[in-house]
């Protein structure tokens, strides 16, 4: 695949304008910030496909009546290292935020919580919340189950979801190790670049509508059907992630979740599911972390393979891309400012601060 322009907006500038774009479409002021700082954070980490380029898309389903902007999550149930929580039809960030803030509340007295939502939406980049637990101490886990748009392995039609799914464990030197990955050999957010930049897709990442491979990434938005990463596995993976947040969040089950809802009066039922396991309960933090950082080591002492110049460990590429984005500017590819500039549009927000850095 061809290589893109990249633009680089200040952190502060960019934030100020999602911000203004989200509240402006009426988000309340805290879940808009949230929300800025989700997206924004995700294009730090070079994760484009669930940065900004997402905005757009929540207002489209806001204005069309599917997703209700200013819904307040609400606790269903709830024990001392329990929590079952409904988005009652809001957006998914501002309530997995909430839900994951409690689960690591929970897992730091009980030293192990389980915290679910149902009647949610896209809640951005799994790895958020996963990496959250890890910068309190704990190990966290993050997944979410989505409408269907992954054919079974052995099978040409899609019906299960491209259920996201991440960990994270904090270490001492090292931040944390941070493993975020999507069902699908690649993530739809990934096509629908390479289509806004009119670029060939590999063979192997989707068939056509009818079942057929295909490299043209527009058969997205016409009946795509994604494949599932080391075939058997990834099935296993996204039933296993289907399990947790559908069944036992008691959401939608793969073809009764909508994802970014439309449809007024009803909501997408995504649902999510978090867990966290607090080191100190299992002889410390400190001790924990040391031995992360023992597991880290190791692994980045493997020769690299012919063709890399090192064996990285899970997050740490991210990490990079992460502070030089702090220090130089959030790199923005062409369709991630399209998006935006369109979510501007929609809201009547100029867009002042979408000019390279100096």
């Amino acid at each position: 695949m061809s290589t893109t322009s990249i633009q680089r907006i200040h952190r502060q500038k960019l934030q100020g304008l999602c911000e203004r774009i989200f509240k402006a479409a009426g988000i309340p002021n805290d879940d808009a910030t949230t929300i800025a700082n989700a997206l924004i954070y995700t294009d730090m980490r070079g994760i484009h496909s669930h940065g900004v380029i997402r905005a757009a898309r929540y207002i489209d389903c806001i204005r069309a009546g599917g997703i209700h902007p200013d819904a307040t999550p609400q606790i269903l149930r709830e024990s001392p290292a329990t929590v079952m929580l409904s988005a009652a039809g809001g957006l998914g960030i501002p309530a997995a935020t909430k839900a994951n803030q409690m689960l690591i509340e929970k897992a730091r007295k009980c030293g192990i919580a389980v915290a679910t939502v149902n009647h949610s939406d896209h809640y951005g980049a799994a790895g958020l919340y996963a990496l959250a637990c890890a910068d309190a101490g704990l190990v966290g886990f993050s997944m979410s189950n989505t409408c269907p748009l992954v054919a079974p392995f052995g099978g040409r039609q899609a019906t299960i979801g491209n259920n996201p799914f991440s960990y994270a464990a904090p270490g001492a030197k090292y931040r944390a190790i941070l493993f975020d990955i999507c069902m699908s050999v690649v993530a739809s957010g990934k096509m629908i670049i390479a289509a806004a930049n009119g670029e060939k897709i590999p063979k192997g990442w989707l068939l056509d509508a009818n079942g057929n491979p295909t490299d043209d990434p527009q058969h997205i938005y016409h009946g795509g059907i994604m494949l599932p990463f080391a075939a058997h596995k990834g099935y296993g993976f996204a039933m296993m992630v289907e399990l947790l947040s559908g069944v036992l969040a008691d959401a939608g089950i793969t073809e009764d979740v909508h994802s970014w809802n439309t449809v007024p009066g009803t909501d997408s039922n995504t649902g999510h599911c978090f867990m966290a396991i607090s080191p100190e309960f299992f002889g410390g933090l400190d001790a924990f972390k040391k031995r992360t950082d023992l597991l880290i080591d190791r692994m980045k002492a493997t020769p690299p393979a012919d063709g890399f110049d090192q064996v990285h460990y899970p997050g740490e590429i991210e990490y990079d891309k992460e502070a030089d984005a702090e220090a130089n500017g959030v790199p923005l590819p062409e369709a991630s400012l399209a998006e935006l500039r369109r979510a501007a549009k929609i809201t009547s927000i100029d867009t002042e601060e979408l000019t390279p850095n100096d």
